[in-house]
């Protein structure tokens, strides 16, 4: 009989792991605390565009089990594959709350195992193991693609399965589900299995950082990067994988003038985040350029999730070089953040505030969005974080809170109250920019009261970070992230080349995604570019086949069209953003017709040069 497999968290992993088990015969028991999502399953929808999925959830519909019952899935199985998100925080380290509800809702003393599919950082499994030491864990890192995460999955080129002594029954049973689908079963200890997940997306980081560097050179020298690369990869100690040129793998922050309600030892105050990073730097005998330093002893005011404020450690302080537009969010109660374009937002109903914050981007808030304000005193009034220098963008209310309209702020009962969204604009901008990291929910109370989350940051970055939580400074990993910001300057560079100076001209972003056959938005460079077109005063305009809903909140400002004829028509450039394979079906001469002027950056070198070259385009490749 076929061993019953049970999933937690059926987002993107989870939904594929749970099909594609229940393809192989398995019932499956999916269990999620998003009750309308386990609604929309149980009926048959699928919301997650992967191709191939939502015809295998159809098909194996009978042995499909959705549930947002914790005690139903153990009933239903012993084996648990923990699928739930681990978003990254700036400094690089895992949001590993969701793991920990999961741990806390298994009985001790279990029968059960838990197999960690998450991604997590190494030591995870050894603290889980500390707190339940008659859980069985198991380490098995998901490496599929997203695109061709069916396939992967049914066919993987290996499985890692990771235990430590009293859970190798568990490691068997694992091996045994996995075993019928091919490849390699590495049997390993728990903590190398954990590194060969976060060593193995580094190692395709700084490849492709790699081949982008020889990108520029061979602009340099007059060579062709798509050649150097095929030659490159005929070495099988080379390999050909992630030796393609492009823009860039697709981070957020505030201006150095934000300040935030800071406490260490008997010292309490604001401070500005630039000054902040500096001491700090100072006393570790590190530099701006060092990106992160990690402070002693210093607390800042934060936000709980069900509205109560409280002192939380400050885990890491960050800074990085950033050009690009900057977004002002002013609100009706007159306090405000200038942030990145893709500095997230803790957004809160104003008539529930204690229900948990969605995240929001900051170039997507509208006016229609209600933020977490300060209303209270705490320890020190609230007032004591003040409204930042001429380099912010916010001023404190000069009345009381209970002054101003109720279609301004609602008040809360737990020292933060909502305050109304009243304008969101944007700048060019070019500097340093700055963040910090709490633990979750990552809320912290900023300039004027007014309460933001985290940064968000590049997934290599967390090989990075757990380096420098064991003293090693991965001087190699700073360099990639180095060259993988600069990669999308010199895409703006290619267009300036041939526009001169953008302000009001139209570009088209030809595919938003974060790569084709996906609506995934998740670090995609098209945030990025579109956020420094407008930076530089260009209209943007984009079109994706398959993300334009997940793009539209990401991208308000940017003009979506229905089609790549729609975008192109009157621009005076393009971007090859995404190689969605219908974009090297064009017909790239009629379509030059309707341009302003023919001008195309291929960020992927996906066109044949040559034939857009005849076609009538200036064509830009990546290092060709």
């Amino acid at each position: 009989m076929s061993e019953p497999v049970g999933v937690v968290g059926v987002g993107w992993v989870g939904l594929v792991t749970a099909a594609c088990f229940a393809s192989r015969g398995h019932e499956v028991w999916a269990m999620d605390v998003d009750e309308a999502k386990v609604e929309r399953l149980a009926a048959g929808e699928v919301d997650i565009h992967e191709p191939g999925l939502a015809e295998l959830v159809a098909a194996n519909a009978d042995r499909l089990h959705f549930t947002a019952s914790m005690g139903e899935l153990l009933a239903g199985a012993r084996l648990l594959f923990c699928c739930v998100d681990t978003p990254p925080t700036y400094s690089g380290d895992a949001d590993l709350s969701r793991v920990r509800a999961v741990v806390e809702r298994l009985p001790e003393g279990s029968e059960h195992a838990l197999v960690m599919k998450s991604t997590v950082p190494s030591g995870t499994g050894a603290a889980i193991r500390r707190d339940m030491p008659g859980l069985a864990y198991v380490s098995c890192p998901e490496f599929l693609k997203e695109g061709s995460a069916v396939d992967d999955f049914l066919n993987p080129d290996r499985v890692v399965i990771g235990a430590d002594g009293g859970a190798e029954w568990a490691a068997d049973a694992v091996a045994d589900l996995y075993e019928p689908l091919g490849g390699e079963l590495v049997r390993t200890d728990v903590a190398s299995a954990e590194m060969i997940k976060l060593a193995s997306n580094a190692y395709l980081a700084t490849k492709i950082s790699f081949i982008n560097e020889i990108a520029n050179v061979c602009e340099e020298v007059g060579a062709d990067v798509t050649e150097v690369a095929r030659g490159m990869g005929l070495d099988e100690r080379i390999g050909g994988a992630f030796l393609k040129a492009g823009i860039g793998y697709g981070g957020s922050c505030l201006l150095g003038g934000e300040t935030v309600l800071v406490r260490r030892d008997r010292e309490l105050g604001p401070a500005r985040l630039d000054e902040l990073f500096g001491r700090f730097a100072r006393e570790a005998g590190a530099g701006l350029d060092d990106g992160v330093v990690r402070p002693e002893n210093l607390a800042v005011l934060a936000r709980a999730d069900d509205g109560s404020l409280r002192w939380s450690p400050v885990q890491a302080l960050t800074s990085r070089p950033y050009e690009g537009e900057i977004v002002e969010v002013r609100t009706a109660a007159g306090a405000g953040l200038s942030t990145t374009a893709d500095h997230p937002f803790a957004v809160i109903d104003p008539g529930d505030q204690s229900a948990p914050a969605r995240v929001r981007l900051a170039g997507a808030l509208t006016t229609g969005d209600w933020l977490p304000i300060v209303t209270s005193e705490v320890e020190q009034p609230a007032a004591a974080v003040p409204a930042p220098s001429s380099r912010g963008c916010g001023n404190r209310p000069e009345e009381p809170v209970g002054a101003i309209s109720r279609d301004a702020v609602r008040r809360g009962v737990r020292g933060t109250s909502a305050v109304r969204v009243a304008s969101v604009t944007r700048r060019p901008f070019s500097g340093r920019v700055f963040s910090l990291e709490i633990p979750a929910p990552h809320q912290f109370v900023a300039t004027g009261g007014l309460v933001t989350h985290n940064c968000f940051p590049k997934d290599v970055s967390a090989l990075k970070q757990l380096a420098g939580n064991s003293g090693y400074h991965f001087q190699l990993l700073n360099s990639v992230i180095e060259v993988n910001e600069l990669q999308k300057r010199r895409v703006i560079g290619k267009l300036t080349k041939h526009l001169g100076a953008l302000a009001g001209k139209r570009i088209a972003l030809l595919g938003l995604a974060f790569k084709p056959h996906t609506d995934d938005m998740r670090e995609a460079s098209s945030l990025v570019l579109s956020a420094r077109l407008q930076g530089e005063g260009a209209e943007v305009v984009a079109y994706d086949p398959v993300a334009e809903a997940a793009a539209a909140a990401l991208l308000p400002s940017t003009e979506l069209a229905a089609s790549a004829g729609e975008a192109l028509a009157g621009a005076d450039a393009a971007i090859l953003v995404t190689e969605w394979p219908e974009f090297a079906e064009l017909d790239w001469a009629a379509l030059a017709a309707t341009m302003r002027s023919a001008v195309i950056v291929d960020g992927r070198n996906f066109l044949d040069g040559e034939a857009l070259r005849a076609a009538g385009f200036a064509y830009e490749g990546i290092g060709r």
